[in-house]
């Protein structure tokens, strides 16, 4: 019965997920970006967006059975201008799932989001069953004025700091976790922002995200001083982060033809637990031949070089609530990815854990079917010593195993 019912599934998915953008793809299939809907000298208004639909299957999952779900995702964005002294930006998001992903296995798979960070999260829930469920909500809202030497926004807004690539400690607000595979939109978070610009390629941003119903224990306030020096960005960020005081610092260049260098350093002096260090430092290349390489190396102060003491790291407020994903103090994440043709490329990602030598293994495909849409496909494996309850004998070895396909229309 139970695979009968994930077949009907499947093919169910396969229809309400992957059939709208396909159709679009054929009904519109010039290159459309945007859609002008107002320009005048007073007001400009322009709407643009994107439906995306994913595919997930969960198998060889530690955590019980096996899994087939799905989401449907609309993004419309509204931006434009007010007499060319005030910009606006809003994006709303109109959601549905079948067969929601289980609250065990979510984090480990999850999508982009963020409930942190946010005066009120501005989420409707429409329906809510055991196979189906919907939402609306509001991602980005906020204004900017622009000024000779200011750039001030206020609202719901996507913040980014840091410069790594699979892990982002300076990037405190909503990083990416290092097995997200979609990354095209950070989820908004309710800020003010001020960038004041002293110099051609230096300036000081001033940023103020706000906790849940402006709870000062749930806020940050940071301060990031920056500027280029012999042709490297260069950033320090300090600060008040929830309840614990932070600094930071990242860089980013080039050391020869092609070759990028990379990293951040964090610290954190924490409230409730014991302060901790963390570093990342990567390089990059890409051939000539359109194959590019890049690996980091992640020190996690916050981590344990013991297994025994994995469960109660991944227990933690710290991974529970979204600041960090990882429970061990070494790891190597390496990235290499090939453009087979202009329309076709392949990657893989492995990240491993140096403690415990387990490994999450990620091979991709993407596929542009036109220039506004795309298919994307992969697995991501978790390798290591199966978990013997209530003991953790590896981290990537806990990890269900899945599968995902995604399709992306952009207009």
């Amino acid at each position: 019965m139970r695979a009968r019912r994930n077949c009907i599934s499947v093919i169910t998915l396969f229809f309400f997920l992957y059939l709208p953008p396909a159709l679009l793809t054929f009904l519109m299939p010039v290159s459309v970006y945007s859609i002008e809907l107002i320009n005048t000298d007073i007001l400009s208004c322009d709407l643009s967006g994107n439906l995306k639909g994913y595919y997930l299957g969960i198998h060889d999952n530690p955590f019980g059975k096996s899994y087939d779900g799905g989401l449907v995702l609309l993004r419309l964005i509204l931006s434009g201008s007010i007499a060319q002294k005030l910009w606006f930006e809003f994006h709303a998001l109109e959601g549905g799932s079948i067969n929601p992903i289980p609250e065990a296995v979510g984090r480990f798979v999850a999508f982009s989001g963020a409930d942190r960070f946010r005066i009120d999260d501005a989420v409707h829930v429409q329906t809510r069953h055991e196979d189906f469920s919907s939402y609306i909500a509001i991602d980005r809202a906020n204004i900017s004025m622009r000024f000779s030497r200011l750039d001030l926004t206020v609202g719901r807004q996507a913040l980014s700091l840091g410069t790594t690539y699979f892990w982002n400690p300076v990037d405190l607000l909503t990083n990416f976790s290092p097995y997200e595979f979609d990354r095209d939109y950070k989820p908004g978070v309710d800020a003010a922002k001020a960038d004041i610009a002293l110099g051609e390629f230096s300036g000081i941003s001033l940023i103020y995200a706000a906790g849940s119903h402006f709870d000062f224990n749930e806020s940050a306030l940071l301060v990031r001083p920056f500027t280029t020096l012999f042709d490297f960005d260069l950033a320090l960020t300090t600060g008040w982060f929830r309840e614990d005081g932070f600094a930071g610092a990242e860089f980013s260049g080039e050391v020869g033809p092609g070759v990028g260098l990379r990293g951040e350093l964090a610290y954190f002096a924490a409230e409730k637990d014991s302060d901790f260090f963390q570093m990342v430092i990567g390089s990059e290349y890409r051939f000539s031949n359109n194959l590019y390489l890049s690996g980091e190396y992640f020190y996690n102060g916050f981590g344990t070089t013991h297994t025994s003491r994995y469960l109660s790291k991944f227990s933690s407020d710290r991974i529970v609530e979204g600041d960090l994903y990882n429970v061990s103090r070494h790891y190597l994440g390496v990235l290499g990815s090939y453009e087979v043709t202009p329309l076709l490329t392949v990657s893989l990602a492995t990240i491993i854990n140096l403690t415990d030598y387990s490994m999450l293994i990620d091979p991709t495909v993407m596929y542009s079917l036109s220039d506004n849409t795309e298919c994307v496909a992969g697995m991501v494996l978790g390798t290591g010593e199966d978990p013997r309850w209530p003991l953790l004998k590896s981290e990537f070895g806990s990890y269900p195993d899945y599968i995902f396909v995604q399709m992306k229309y952009h207009f």
